[in-house]
């Protein structure tokens, strides 16, 4: 039996009973949302740390009056925090890309080095396999990486990527990676228009949420999360 749907109204728009069908078995929305990160507890509750090496391991703290995840590398070269989202208390994937996953975060760069080159990322957050080593390239992942100054969209399939510059990193911005059927699209801060879009190398592996920060030439990396949601749009 094909599952139906109740009709999408607009405001004052008149509804109908046969728009209405018996067969209608879900009572969802049409999206999931998931306030995974906002004022919550310890970070160690729902994110694994394990891939922290040398540097602290997230935490929340206080920074310009409000509560933020703190990852932090110390001054010493190759450095890392990192954190990885669990599921049930257990590392864990918690999406595929065929749930069209939706990862929006807020976050602020404190400190990197302006390493060059790709092997050279100090930064790199969004979706990957739970179990892939962090700062790899062509990986199942679907990310925002940074080196050498800028921002970068990466999308890899586990052979192979595809990789968009997108400028002079800031300070302080949004960010949105969405998956559609065919492609990925990449936001920074204006949530219209995608900053880039992806329909090469594109991950097909289950994936769960990391952020990750990695010190180079002896210079601190520290970033500030500030929210992270993600949503789920299931295909029916």
């Amino acid at each position: 039996m094909a599952l139906r749907h109740k009709a999408i109204k607009a405001t004052l728009d008149k509804g109908y009973a046969a728009e209405w069908n018996d067969d209608h078995v879900h009572d969802f929305t049409e999206e999931i949302a998931n306030n995974i990160l906002a004022f919550g507890p310890a970070v160690t509750l729902d994110w694994d740390t394990a891939q922290t090496a040398g540097g602290s391991a997230p935490v929340w703290a206080m920074s310009g009056n409000h509560a933020v995840v703190v990852l932090n590398t110390g001054a010493t070269t190759d450095q890392t925090s990192s954190m990885r989202k669990e599921l049930g208390a257990a590392v864990s994937n918690i999406t595929n890309p065929d749930d069209l996953p939706i990862l929006t975060c807020a976050a602020r760069v404190v400190a990197v080095h302006n390493a060059a080159g790709v092997a050279n990322s100090v930064v790199e957050f969004g979706f990957q396999d739970d179990s892939d080593a962090i700062f790899t390239q062509n990986l199942h992942h679907a990310i925002f990486r940074f080196y050498n100054g800028n921002v970068f969209a990466v999308t890899g399939n586990g052979a192979a990527e595809t990789e968009t510059n997108l400028g002079a990193r800031s300070e302080y911005a949004v960010y949105r990676i969405e998956f559609l059927s065919a492609s990925v699209k990449f936001y920074i801060d204006d949530m219209e228009t995608a900053a880039a879009t992806h329909s090469t190398n594109l991950p097909t592996a289950d994936m769960t949420i990391k952020f990750s920060v990695r010190s180079k030439n002896n210079v601190d990396s520290t970033i500030h999360l500030d929210a992270c949601a993600l949503t789920r749009l299931r295909k029916q």
